[in-house]
């Protein structure tokens, strides 16, 4: 199905997108995660694997690299040892900001070379197929 290719091709794309040339797309999306998700203590590894469906090892992996950059820190909390939490570091939340301008500039190409007109009917046409599909979930689960 060609919808199913075009999905895929802009997964793959949107893996590897690097709006400010240093931080992949995944690693981008899993800062935001983190910044928007985390109470003061910060999130789980659990938390983190749920929300992306990956696998906790794979989760740890990716933490594990922004720990390197010094763009997250883990907190082991007192009252629970076999707990571990991830917040990002200010280094993190700057990291994130520069990637989501980089992110936007390109953006903003893309809008300027599809034009305007096409890009409002894309944006229309996929919010319109994300509401049918989240439709289509609930009277799933309902059932």
């Amino acid at each position: 199905m060609r919808l199913l290719e075009s999905i895929k091709k802009f997964r793959q794309l949107s893996l590897n997108f690097r709006g400010n040339g240093e931080i992949p797309h995944r690693e981008i999306m899993m800062l935001k995660l983190i910044k928007h998700r985390s109470g003061e203590g910060g999130i789980s590894i659990s938390t983190l694997s749920e929300h992306f469906e990956i696998s906790k090892p794979a989760v740890s992996q990716m933490i594990n690299s922004l720990e390197d950059k010094n763009y997250v820190e883990r907190i082991t909390p007192k009252s629970d040892r076999r707990m571990v939490y991830v917040r990002l570091t200010e280094l993190g939340e700057e990291a994130l900001a520069v990637a989501f301008h980089g992110m936007q500039k390109k953006l903003e190409i893309y809008l300027e070379k599809m034009g305007e007109e096409d890009m409002a009917t894309l944006i229309a046409l996929l919010d319109k197929l994300h509401r049918i599909m989240k439709e289509d979930l609930r009277e799933e689960k309902e059932q």
